[in-house]
């Protein structure tokens, strides 16, 4: 039956020539491709996910299903519904020709079919309908019906595609020839993927259950996306003979496509000379004892590594890491920090790491940068720009980037990535394509660092991808400074469950003090162990001072007087402004540096960067300078003050900021021998900062001030003030105090059953190992109410609980025209130049939240869509503009939004005012 060759699965037009992909050449290359990632591209720990998934079975069956997924995920095509779809700017010529096709091998009628509800059968759906009509199961058919992103929200939507017969058959009736003539084709093509994929009957299909399906459907997709690509499997002529070898085209196009083997850690005896070697150094003796416990795990899962700033828990996560894949078969790693600015901070570090681990292994790794603003990395960019797709580096191993990769939906698929925590939370939001990136995460080792004490939004999204990982059975390494108690156990119990061990079933092989530090908790199978057999560190005193926020500027000044590099961290942007004025009027302008969120990210970045040259590890250090900063100098930089001002603020962010106190064993000025933290915004009458209460919670800022006491040693009270802060234990106060303090605590926790209730909306269910049984235990509904964001920004407001915020591209008139701040050049009229334009889309800045608040948004959005339309209408025309949204300042640094004035300078950043305010800007 010749008459199958006549089917269409993609159409285009190029260049004026007409082109096509018969559906049984995509079918055979959508199956060939996925056998070939199961052999070249999935790892041993993924394979074990499948095989595991499958009732009773092994590799072979595995595999098998995996090539018969991909052989019968486009049945739907073969269908009338789709086969008279109008292609996508295609002319009517190239679709009749097509239909003429159909005419000439007995489906007649089809050139002039007209079906009122084709829309209600897409391909997708169709395909899982057909296999339900044969008798596969939900498990596997319901793979097939996601492989464009999601699967339905409920069985019923298969069922009823029975109400669309013509859809399917062209006529209603199963006795017309036409009807009959469909059915054929569509069994031909069922056949035909049994068959070639190793099943004799639909009965020899195994079962798999839900975990094993997610994974499967990220694996169809990825397979289907590949063999999509024209790149590596291109469409042919529609008035050419087909005569290629399958085999052989799907060999071209997969090798064209793949640039990394599997990874696989090589054991090394001697893992202190292999540690020097990685990183030039011999393990401290707290990286030694992370090692060896890991080296000792038997049936190794999560890890959490609770140890003081300092101490190499980087490079010990990152050993950790080899270790760790070599005994789960795992193949790559993701290693997640909280912000872009400390992501960017350890990119160069994986590097150095990846780079000599490629010497070892003697084959190209993937290495990849994933956050809203890779491509401002210069470590990445030159890592990218380095790269020739299409060179041979067999004999020169390195570490690469692959192009296919570069998709927002395909990045986390890389071997080794580092990104932010954003894109670990991600994998519990519904979200289309969700699939994928489960996939990517499922053959990795997964780092978290800088855990700390998420709110309770955020935690409900980390738990759930715990869970995962734990079903999955993907290794996890957390590192934090010190968490509370409480939420180190939840992370390893989350986990746990994942790997189906209830928590009444997870055993402590012993009890520890609530308060030891340093600390390793992990699980070895089912049983929660400890580590704390470490050696008494060096210990550093912090005197701490209670100071009056009204005397800031006077302390400033005496602290001035003596010298030295002063750190100032406050926690909202309007008081960093608001004080590095103050200050400018006191002192020079030279005197202080300012950093916060609201500045254009290029100047954001080069901030950064200065900060880094004076006060950094081996910076040449000014005599004097004050540094004015937000959280993200509490966050990111590997910085060193001779002596700090904090705001109050939560007891382990009190902790994290003052890490940059007195960071590096340097020669410092005689005043500043002894380190002292000084600490605004405490009050007695538990009246806090209008804006700290707004980030902070005020039930928290009030214990925390509470136990804050007159002198911190570092690490030993570390774990103490932490443990003490978020416990449930009662603090003293008078009656009237008692009061407001307990007005704080019912707020702090009714919000957080608020924030978990919230988070559950959008958070996908719990992993089910189970079998058919029912319904829940497919993927069907898995996405069901899925929150369909447009932007990589929105979908990490989502798991971050944040307002909804608008990026905007800064520029600024000029003498010449409109250009970047601080440039006068007339860039704008330049922007066909690639380079031109990537360098405007770089220069991009957050407005206030006081445009994006609810009341204000569309407004704000409508006024920057129409002054686009009017001023920037080139952007539309740049690849790398497009869909941007921008705003020209004047030359004076003013623009007119709405009711509101912003002004943006190099020195402060953007701040706002509402017009008519008397207030200065």
């Amino acid at each position: 039956m010749e008459s199958y060759k006549s089917f269409w699965a993609k159409k285009q037009i190029t260049n004026g020539n007409f082109e096509w992909m018969p559906l049984y050449i995509h079918l055979s290359d959508t199956q060939k491709v996925s056998s070939l990632l199961w052999e070249h591209w999935l790892s041993d720990s993924q394979k074990n996910i499948v095989i595991n998934s499958i009732d009773n079975g092994d590799e072979s069956i595995a595999k098998n299903l995996v090539m018969f997924l991909g052989a019968c995920h486009d049945l739907g095509k073969a269908t009338p519904a789709f086969q008279i779809k109008k292609g996508f700017a295609n002319s009517d010529d190239l679709d009749k020709i097509l239909k003429e096709k159909l005419e000439q091998v007995g489906f007649f009628g089809i050139a002039s079919t007209s079906l009122p509800s084709m829309n209600k059968s897409h391909h997708s759906m169709a395909s899982e309908y057909i296999l339900y009509k044969y008798g596969v199961k939900a498990d596997i058919a319901s793979i097939v019906g996601a492989h464009h992103g999601k699967p339905v929200d409920n069985f019923t939507t298969i069922k009823n595609q029975i109400a669309y017969e013509s859809n399917y058959y062209q006529e209603e009736k199963s006795t017309n020839p036409i009807y009959q003539k469909w059915e054929q084709i569509q069994k031909y093509f069922f056949s035909s993927a049994l068959n070639s994929s190793g099943f004799e009957s639909i009965d020899d299909l195994p079962e798999i259950n839900q975990v094993g399906q997610v994974i499967l459907t990220g694996l169809l997709i990825m397979a289907d996306w590949i063999a999509s690509n024209t790149k590596y499997f291109p469409l042919f002529s529609i008035y050419d003979e087909i005569d290629c070898n399958l085999d052989q085209r799907v060999e071209i196009g997969f090798t064209n496509w793949f640039k990394t083997e599997v990874w696989q850690a090589d054991y090394k005896f001697d893992y202190k000379e292999n540690f020097k070697k990685r990183f030039g150094f011999y393990p401290n003796k707290h990286q030694e004892i992370f090692i060896e416990t890991i080296l000792n795990t038997k049936d190794v899962g999560i890890y959490i590594f609770e140890a003081p700033m300092g101490m190499g828990k980087t490079e010990a996560a990152l050993y950790g890491v080899e270790l760790l894949a070599q005994k789960k078969g795992s193949s790559g790693m993701f290693f997640a920090l909280p912000t872009q600015a400390t992501t960017n901070g350890i990119f160069p570090r994986v590097e150095k790491w990846l780079r000599d681990i490629v010497d070892d292994f003697e084959d190209d790794l993937g290495l990849r940068l994933v956050h809203g603003k890779a491509y401002l990395n210069e470590d990445f960019q030159r890592l990218a720009q380095n790269i020739n797709p299409d060179a041979n580096y067999d004999d020169h191993p390195s570490v690469v980037v692959n192009e296919w990769f570069s998709g927002k939906k395909s990045a986390i698929l890389d071997d080794f990535v580092v990104g932010t925590i954003d894109q670990f939370l991600l994998l519990s939001l519904k979200q289309k394509h969700l699939f994928l990136r489960h996939l990517g995460f499922s053959k990795k080792v997964v780092v978290i660092d800088e855990v700390h004490a998420y709110d309770a939004y955020m935690n409900q999204y980390l738990y759930q991808a715990l869970r995962w990982m734990g079903a999955y059975n993907v290794p996890v390494i957390i590192l934090s400074a010190t968490l509370p108690a409480e939420k180190r156990e939840e992370l390893i119990k989350e986990y746990l469950i994942g790997k189906g061990i209830k928590a009444r079933k997870q055993k402590h092989d012993r009890q520890i003090a609530i308060d030891t530090y340093p600390l390793i908790t992990y699980n070895d199978g089912s049983i929660i162990k400890y580590e704390d057999k470490f050696e008494k560190s060096s210990t550093k005193k912090i005197h701490v001072i209670k100071e009056d926020e009204d005397n800031i500027i006077k302390l400033i000044k005496s602290l001035y007087k003596q010298g030295g590099n002063i750190g100032v961290i406050v926690n909202t942007v309007k008081k960093a402004q608001n004080l590095a004025k103050e200050v400018e009027e006191v002192f020079r302008s030279d005197s202080f540096e300012l950093i916060h969120s609201r500045f254009i990210d290029t100047h954001r970045i080069k901030k950064e960067e200065v900060l880094l040259q004076k006060i950094g590890k081996k910076a040449n250090r000014p005599d004097r300078k004050i540094y004015i900063g937000t959280q993200v100098i509490e966050q990111s930089l590997d910085i060193d003050f001779d002596v700090m001002i904090t705001e109050l603020a939560p007891i382990d962010l009190i902790l994290q900021r003052a890490g940059r106190l007195q960071r590096h064993n340097i020669i410092r000025n005689k005043y500043y021998k002894n380190p002292t933290l000084y600490v605004i915004g405490t009050s007695e009458k538990l009246e806090f900062d209008e804006g700290s209460s707004f980030v902070y919670s005020s039930y928290l800022l009030a214990r925390s001030q509470y136990f804050l006491p007159n002198e911190i040693i570092i690490p030993d009270d570390l774990s103490k003030l932490v443990q003490k802060v978020y416990s449930d234990c009662d603090i003293k106060l008078d009656k009237k105090l008692n009061s407001v303090y307990k007005n704080f605590k019912n707020e702090h926790f009714r919000l957080i059953e608020c924030q978990k209730e919230k988070a559950k909306v959008f958070r996908i269910g719990n992993p089910d190992t189970d079998f058919l049984e029912d319904e829940g235990e497919t993927i069907i509904g898995w996405l069901n109410n899925s929150n369909e964001v447009n932007t990589e920004e929105a979908a990490f407001a989502q798991v971050r609980d944040t307002k909804e915020t608008i990026e905007v591209i800064a520029l600024q008139e000029n003498k010449h025209g409109i250009g970047l701040f601080g440039n006068d050049d007339d860039i704008y009229e330049k922007i066909d130049d690639s380079h031109i334009a990537k360098l405007i889309a770089a220069n991009t800045l957050k407005l206030p939240q006081i445009l994006t608040k609810d009341y204000n948004l569309n407004q704000t959005i409508n006024f920057l869509e129409k002054y686009n339309l009017k001023y920037l209408l080139k952007f539309q025309d740049s690849a790398w503009l497009k869909g941007s949204l921008g705003i020209i300042f004047n030359k004076d640094g003013f623009f007119e939004i709405g009711d509101y004035i912003l002004r943006y300078s190099n020195k402060y950043g953007l701040s706002y005012e509402r017009k008519g305010d008397s207030d200065k800007l």
